[in-house]
């Protein structure tokens, strides 16, 4: 081993759950450790180069391989299928910077919808007026822009947001005003992107390179702009990028006792610390848990549930594209302005329960290239030349997108193992991710498309058309996402869930997984400041109980 030291605390991962985690933790006086894979990039590092950072993918993880099936007896296909970033930071690096609060519905969805059969619904341990305040602090740290008194379907609040909402461009004013003609309630979409300068951090320069981006001016709010400097300046952060870890040790009084970590010369290091924090997200948490075996943990460490893994949620999501009589400017500005609430709210007549958000969306339609060949991650493209390619193209200038992100029900033989074959670069067995849509999800899907096209008509669509993407079927399903969730679910019960209400695991009481992983259901909105949120809570808890216990 070519290093052997010892710490308070090791976070695995620096993305949104773990990024607050150092913050939080070195501002208590905690000496944190943090590993990252990948480098610890700054803003000089980006820029808004399609090809190389979105089509090739040569920024934020180059080295990124999955496999897929869609259930057990299915064909196996190898490549990279989830949206993350492996630098410091985490994913939370490139995000398009959604900043939704989860309604208070989505906490009790067991209690609220009734068991439902296929699908393993669970109530959350907590409920929202417990996170309502941990919310309010990551819109503050992250300076998210909105007008909170907007939307009359959003959870309730104390506080308004810190920035105001950010000005529409062309496609987003002619989404508002057709959701209008509807009966909607159109309203600015709550962003982690400033409006004006805030904190020290630049306004937003309305380049358009957000999501898949590396934010150039630090105007997005990230924990590689907000929360890893802060922990540097108190001197008590140990941060290792260009790290993988690989095991994590348990000890014979059943207690994590250290970190196995690979370097990026694929040199072995072991770091000790009291405790433990994973925050690799809904893939790379359950993954390193399945690798750290033992005698005590056969199955993979803090999985005597047999849940480590399991109940994998993405967003399946629905989506149509428009075009419209004049240049619609939708590569200009944000991923989204303006998005409905409207629809949200389960409603049983339709035919499925839960729901999810609308908004308009530039994702597939911001950048040239993208808007041709990219779908999405594990989607191959289907127009790559000759006359259809081209007729596709002159759509660009005056194409609006649209989505609706939709809550995907979990299901227990969705899951992330151990590939029995496949390797990566380090030798590791990679992520396999086996994951089929719920007849609910179908059913949701379809029903939201309907909304989505009458949104494009009512905006004067002089065509419009579902991206290949987000086409899923009884036997298309979502490969991957940029939303992944419930690997690793909280809970009051063992037998159930990995970890408790505190994200503490029940079987190794120094073990803690601060991450999507956690969540018990998806919820029809973007995740991230619901992660933020969740780890101030957990920090918040974890600080006191150190207190109290030193007193």
């Amino acid at each position: 081993m070519a290093k052997r030291d010892e710490c308070d605390v090791c976070v695995i991962g620096t993305g949104a759950g773990g990024g607050v985690m150092i913050q939080e933790l070195t501002a208590a006086g905690f000496h944190v450790v943090a590993l990252q894979r990948g480098p610890f990039l700054t803003a000089a590092n980006f820029d808004d180069d399609e090809l190389r950072t979105v089509i090739r993918d040569e920024v934020f993880s180059p080295d990124q391989l999955e496999t897929y099936r869609f259930d057990e007896t299915s064909r196996t296909e190898t490549g990279k299928f989830n949206m993350t970033a492996n630098c410091v930071g985490g994913t939370m690096t490139h995000w398009a910077a959604w900043s939704w609060r989860f309604r208070p519905d989505d906490f009790k969805v067991l209690s609220t919808e009734g068991p439902l059969a296929g699908a393993s619904l669970a109530d959350w341990p907590i409920m929202y007026d417990e996170i309502e305040p941990f919310y309010e602090r990551a819109e503050w740290d992250f300076g998210v822009s909105g007008d909170a008194a907007a939307n009359p379907f959003g959870a309730p609040r104390k506080k308004g947001y810190p920035n105001p909402a950010h000005p529409p461009r062309t496609s987003s004013a002619r989404f508002a005003q057709a959701a209008k003609k509807l009966g909607y309630h159109p309203f600015p979409t709550p962003m982690a992107i400033n409006s004006r300068s805030y904190d020290g951090r630049p306004e937003c320069a309305y380049g358009g390179a957000c999501q898949q981006y590396g934010c150039q001016i630090h105007a997005k709010g990230t924990t590689l702009a907000v929360s890893i400097p802060r922990a540097l300046a108190t001197k008590r952060l140990d941060l290792r990028p260009d790290t993988m870890a690989r095991e994590i040790t348990v000890g014979k009084d059943g207690r994590a006792r250290s970190v196995r970590y690979l370097d990026s010369k694929r040199g072995e290091h072991e770091v000790f610390a009291r405790h433990v924090m994973v925050a690799g997200n809904a893939i790379g948490t359950p993954h390193l848990l399945l690798m750290s075996r033992s005698g005590s943990f056969p199955h993979g460490l803090a999985n005597g549930s047999g849940l480590v893994g399991r109940n994998l949620t993405f967003h399946h999501a629905a989506a149509v594209n428009f075009t419209i009589d004049e240049p619609a400017l939708s590569f200009a500005a944000l991923e989204t302005h303006v998005a409905v609430d409207d629809l949200h709210a389960s409603d049983a007549k339709r035919g499925f329960i839960r729901g999810g958000v609308v908004a308009d969306f530039n994702m597939l339609v911001k950048q040239p290239l993208a808007y041709a060949f990219l779908g999405f991650p594990g989607y191959p493209a289907k127009r790559t030349w000759g006359s259809d390619l081209k007729d596709y193209l002159r759509k660009f200038p005056h194409a609006v997108g649209t989505v609706a992100i939709l809550e995907d029900l979990p299901m227990e033989a969705n899951r992330v193992d151990l590939d029995p074959t496949v390797k990566d670069g380090y030798g590791v067995p990679v992520p396999r991710i086996t994951h089929r849509q719920h007849a609910n999800d179908l059913a949701m899907n379809r029903w939201y498309t309907q909304r989505l096209r009458d949104i494009a008509d009512a905006a004067g669509a002089i065509d419009k058309w579902v991206p290949d993407a987000f086409a899923i079927s009884e036997r298309v399903a979502m490969k991957g996402s940029a939303h992944f969730h419930s690997t690793c679910r909280m809970g009051d019960d063992p037998q159930k869930s990995v970890v408790d209400k505190w994200c503490r695991s029940h079987e190794v009481p120094n073990l803690w997984i601060v991450d999507g992983s956690v969540f018990p259901t998806s919820a029809g909105y973007n995740p991230t400041l619901t992660i933020l949120a969740n780890a101030y809570r957990v920090a918040d808890h974890f600080v006191g109980e150190a207190k109290r216990s030193s007193a």
